[in-house]
C-alpha cells in the first residue's frame, strides 16, 4: 500500500472545511451590519425627538430618509412617553423609541423551488431624554 497522495486529499479536505466556514462567517455578517444599521437609524432618530422636544414630521423625514439609504424597512413606536400638550415632550421627560424588523436570511438556494429563508426578528429601544422647554398655558 502506498500512501502517496494521501497528503494532498488531506489538504484538500481542510481548504474545503475552511472555505466552507469562511462563507458561514460572512453570511452572518449581513446579520449583524443590518442589526447595526437598525441601530444607528434608531438613534438618529431619538436624537432628532430630543433635540425638537416631539415627535415632529423632522423626526419622520429623517426615519424615512434612513430607511432608503439603508435598504432596510422597520416599524417604529414611540414608548414610555408622556406628553405636556399636543404632542409635545417637555423639558428633561423621558421617552423611548422602538424599532422593530424581521431580517430574512437565506438559508438555502435550490433552483428549482424558492429559496429557503429564516426570519430573524431584531429590536432596537432606545431612551431619550427631551432638550426643549416648552412654555405652556396657564
Amino acid at each position: 500500500m502506498s500512501k502517496k497522495g494521501s497528503s494532498y486529499f488531506d489538504l484538500m479536505l481542510k481548504t474545503l472545511v475552511v472555505l466552507t466556514l469562511m462563507v458561514t462567517v460572512m453570511s452572518f455578517l449581513s446579520i449583524f451590519t443590518t442589526y447595526l444599521n437598525l441601530n444607528h437609524v434608531c438613534r438618529r432618530v431619538v436624537r432628532v425627538v430630543e433635540l425638537e422636544g416631539q415627535v415632529s414630521d423632522r423626526a419622520y423625514d429623517v426615519f424615512y430618509r434612513l430607511k432608503q439609504q439603508t435598504g432596510i424597512s422597520p416599524e417604529m413606536a414611540v414608548e414610555d412617553v408622556e406628553y405636556c400638550e399636543d404632542q409635545k415632550i417637555q423639558l428633561r421627560d423621558n421617552f423611548t423609541i422602538t424599532m422593530r424588523y424581521s431580517y430574512p436570511f437565506t438559508v438555502l438556494t435550490p433552483s428549482f423551488a424558492p429559496p429557503v429563508e429564516i426570519q430573524i426578528p431584531m429590536k432596537v429601544s432606545i431612551t431619550g431624554m427631551s432638550e426643549k422647554y416648552w412654555k405652556l398655558p396657564e
